[in-house]
């Protein structure tokens, strides 16, 4: 074991915080050292390890003896997936009426999958949602990259903008939409549909991967400087490789925005272009049937396989 005396510099000890090193001097202590000593300023110095955030919902929180907290809390859950379930249950409804329940059947999700227009719409919104995510994700990542280099005045002004498109409202991102459209000589369909959900895509992307850049330390990136790596190599194999958990958030983030976005798509689908949440809506309009709760129920399916997936692949990404 190795000696600790009072000569020994504090600013060069490893230890996760005082008390750990204070059980160290107590074993040297043990084994006859008595000129081991505390060095001095050590309990006010601040652990060279982060502190561990897992067990703090042990700790006294005042917030839990804040009148009716539990049960707003639970309100609030309730009112958020209670209708869902209420969808998913009516899903496997025998009748004809979306809301009255005449026994357990599987005809309605029968009759979806052989409808030809709810299938159309599918495909569609999951061709549209598959090139907009990946246009988006690989305009989203450059986005970041060449904020980070940027002043702070710069990047500043540059998160301004792209965070301002997230607080406009839809119609008049809609209304913009096509405005430009047309003005640029092109007429709603496919293509001015995938460039929309590329564009509204991209704010969605970027947010997660800035909030992984933020966690990662600039000594990975001046080691590989120091080491000689290149402005590129030093991108490709040690700035993207740490951003793959933020890339994978957002991407799927992306995906799913552009599946459910209903507002601007109105502005810009045609007769052969009609998405899924269009379609939803058209058969609303006609009358409520199961099918439409079967939909609902195949979409919140995807939703939750989603979220799981970006869990999973995030943790792993991390370890």
């Amino acid at each position: 074991m190795s000696m600790i005396n009072h000569d020994t510099d504090p600013s060069a000890i490893r230890y996760g915080n005082a008390s750990e090193f204070g059980a160290k001097v107590a074993r040297v202590q043990a084994a006859g050292n008595d000129g081991v000593r505390m060095p001095e300023g050590l309990e006010n110095k601040r652990p060279d390890r982060a502190w561990s955030t897992r067990r703090s919902g042990r700790q006294d929180n005042r917030l839990k003896r804040f009148p009716l907290v539990g049960f707003l809390s639970v309100a609030v859950l309730a009112f958020l997936y209670v209708p869902m379930m209420i969808v998913v249950f009516f899903s496997f409804n025998g009748g004809k009426q979306a809301l009255l329940w005449q026994g357990f059947s599987l005809r309605w999700y029968g009759s979806v999958f052989t409808n030809g227009a709810i299938v159309n719409a599918t495909e569609t919104s999951l061709t549209v949602a598959v090139i907009a995510t990946a246009l988006s994700t690989a305009l989203g990542v450059l986005y970041v990259l060449a904020v980070d280099h940027m002043s702070r005045a710069g990047s500043a002004l540059a998160s301004m903008l792209i965070n301002a498109s997230m607080l406009i409202p839809e119609i008049v991102l809609g209304v913009a939409t096509m405005a430009f459209i047309r003005l640029i000589g092109l007429a709603p369909g496919f293509v001015p549909l995938v460039l929309a959900h590329t564009t509204f895509c991209i704010p969605f992307v970027v947010m997660p991967i800035r909030a992984r850049l933020a966690t990662i330390d600039h000594a990975c990136f001046e080691a590989a400087e120091d080491l000689g790596a290149s402005g590129a190599t030093t991108v490709m194999r040690v700035t993207l490789p740490l951003l793959v958990p933020g890339i994978v958030s957002g991407a799927l983030m992306a995906f799913v925005v552009s599946m459910d976005d209903f507002m601007i798509s109105n502005f810009l689908t045609t007769a052969g272009t009609t998405t899924l949440p269009i379609y939803i809506f058209s058969l609303i309009r006609k009358g409520v049937n199961p099918s439409v709760n079967v939909v609902a129920a195949l979409l919140l399916l995807l939703a939750v396989i989603v979220t799981v997936t970006s869990t999973l692949l995030t943790n792993r990404k991390d370890k």
